[in-house]
Formats: structure tokens, C-alpha cells, sequence
């Protein structure tokens, strides 16, 4: 072989591995996030909070946030007022909603918030916040815990390949006296039960830490202190956003608590009261003061 024939095969076998380098590279550039494209099929179960509730309209809403910039098929399985036992109910009976889990390419759950907060939330925070007992929520989380458990082994029963990402609870009455602090109470040992089953399960499913994301913010959650606000959608939108792009630095940042400077008694006093005010008004526009009552009691 001359010269020329063995100077041309050697500049052949040096572009072929320059484009195979170019290749891999441009694979590598590539997001894993970047296969959720257009249509894939995002199901979202649980309670109000990804029902919809405290945005002012649908559109406004964090899945429909997602669903609308990504241009995801959303289907939108969250019922408000739901505890675990409900989503239970779904998955073992619902069948159109089984169908929807079986082929979705990506499912967000938020539940549990219902089970330690629907019942006897009223004397619990007392207890707490008076009697420092915080033991009389843990029969609240051991019960949520096992249905929990029943919960992801079903879901992933339907669907054993599809991302899937667990949300935490924020802390709803942050800021607010007393009351803020026996929810965090309360929420911590929510909370604690997806990190739990997740390091005895690992690769079970992702944490969304909506906890951390509103934690120190202000304005994130609705005048009935409950739902999230306009803001605290987006806020959880903008945080499983970045998980679905597969973006774990962004994500981090999203997450990291804002630290406030504490407040002395002269503003926790005008704190407490202005929720207060706050609170009881946005009630009052709904119930009357005899059904708000009622429905008081029945909390106890």
C-alpha cells in the first residue's frame, strides 16, 4: 500500500473516531429530563393540594402550570378532602384510574395531610401547643404510615417504570405563634414517613421537598391557611419542574430555606393577631357564625 492509500485510511479511521467522539458528547449533552417531551402522560393523585385548591383559577393550578409550559397529557386524579384510605379506595376500585397510572410516564402524589389534619385537629394543637404533647399525634402518623406503605406497593404495582415523585407537606401555619409551631411539629413527623420508607425502599419513588421550598417564604399559601396561593403553585410547580428536567442543582436551590430573622414578642403578638383576623375573616365570608362554629366542633 503507498503512501497516499495508507495517509487516506488513517485520516478515514481518525474521522470516524472524532465523530463517534462528537456523538457520544452530543448524547451526553442531552438532559435525561429532555424525554418528557410533548404528550407525555402526567397523572397526579392525592388531595386538594394538587386538586387545584387556593389557586384563583384553574389554569393557575401547579399540575396544570406543568402540564401547560411542558405540554404534558394531564390527568388530574387529585380529589380535595382525600386521606390515604380514599386514594386506597381508587386504586383498588377506580378502574379508569388505574388505566391512567398504568400508562403514565410520570406521577406526582401528595397525600397524608387530610389523615393528621381533617380529624381532631383542634384538640391536637392544643395538646401540643399547652400540654407540649406531641406524642398524641404519633397513632395519627403509625396509622397514615401502613396505609402509606399499602399506597406506593400499589402504585407501583400498576407501574413499576414510570418517574415517580412523592411530595412533603409544608408547614401551613408558619409564622403564626404557638399555632405555627405545633404544626411543625405535626408536619416533621409527616414528613418523616416518605423519607422513612424511602431509605428502607430505595429508588421507590423521588421527594419533592415542598417543605423546604416554602419554608421562610411568605405569601405561598391561601388566605384559608391550608391550600397554596397563586405563588405557592408555582412554587411547586417551578420545584417538580426542575426535577422532571432531571436539573438536581436547581432543584437544590429551589429548596433552600429562607432563614428569618426571629421576631420578638411585640411582633409575634401582632403576627398572631393579624392571622387571626385574617383567618376567622376569610372563614366568615363562607359560614355563617353558627355553622363556623359547628363546623369548629366538629374538629374536636
Amino acid at each position: 500500500m503507498g503512501n497516499n492509500a495508507k495517509f487516506r485510511a488513517m485520516a478515514r479511521k481518525l474521522a470516524a473516531v472524532l465523530l463517534a467522539l462528537v456523538l457520544i458528547c452530543a448524547l451526553a449533552a442531552v438532559p435525561a429530563g429532555a424525554a418528557y417531551g410533548k404528550g407525555t402522560k402526567f397523572v397526579v393523585l392525592g388531595d386538594s393540594i394538587p386538586a387545584g385548591e387556593g389557586a384563583s383559577e384553574e389554569a393557575k393550578a401547579y399540575a396544570r402550570l406543568i402540564a401547560d409550559k411542558k405540554g404534558f397529557a394531564l390527568s388530574n386524579l387529585a380529589v380535595g378532602g382525600h386521606k390515604s384510605s380514599d386514594l386506597l379506595e381508587i386504586l383498588a376500585n377506580d378502574a379508569e384510574a388505574k388505566k391512567a397510572i398504568r400508562n403514565a410516564d410520570i406521577i406526582d402524589l401528595n397525600i397524608g395531610g387530610n389523615d393528621l389534619l381533617a380529624s381532631n385537629v383542634i384538640t391536637l394543637v392544643l395538646r401540643v401547643v399547652f400540654l407540649k404533647d406531641s406524642s398524641t399525634i404519633d397513632p395519627y402518623i403509625a396509622e397514615f404510615s401502613e396505609r402509606f406503605e399499602q399506597i406506593i406497593k400499589q402504585i407501583r404495582k400498576l407501574n413499576g417504570s414510570a418517574k415517580f415523585i412523592v411530595q412533603t407537606l409544608y408547614n401551613c401555619m408558619e409564622g403564626i405563634p404557638l399555632v405555627g409551631d405545633a404544626y411543625e411539629i405535626a408536619v416533621t413527623k409527616l414528613n418523616a414517613v416518605y423519607y422513612d420508607y424511602l431509605k428502607a425502599h430505595p429508588g421507590a419513588y423521588e421527594i419533592a421537598d415542598i417543605y423546604g421550598a416554602y419554608k421562610g417564604r411568605d405569601g405561598l399559601v391561601f388566605r384559608d391557611r391550608l391550600h397554596p396561593s397563586d405563588a405557592g403553585h408555582e412554587k411547586i410547580a417551578e420545584v417538580l419542574t426542575a426535577m422532571i428536567d432531571s436539573a438536581p442543582k436547581t432543584q437544590a436551590a429551589l429548596t433552600t430555606p429562607v432563614k428569618n430573622p426571629d421576631p420578638n414578642l411585640l411582633q409575634k403578638t401582632g403576627s398572631f393577631l393579624y392571622a387571626a383576623y385574617d383567618y376567622l375573616g376569610y372563614w366568615l365570608s363562607i359560614y355563617t357564625p353558627w355553622e363556623l362554629a359547628k363546623k369548629a366542633f366538629s374538629f374536636m
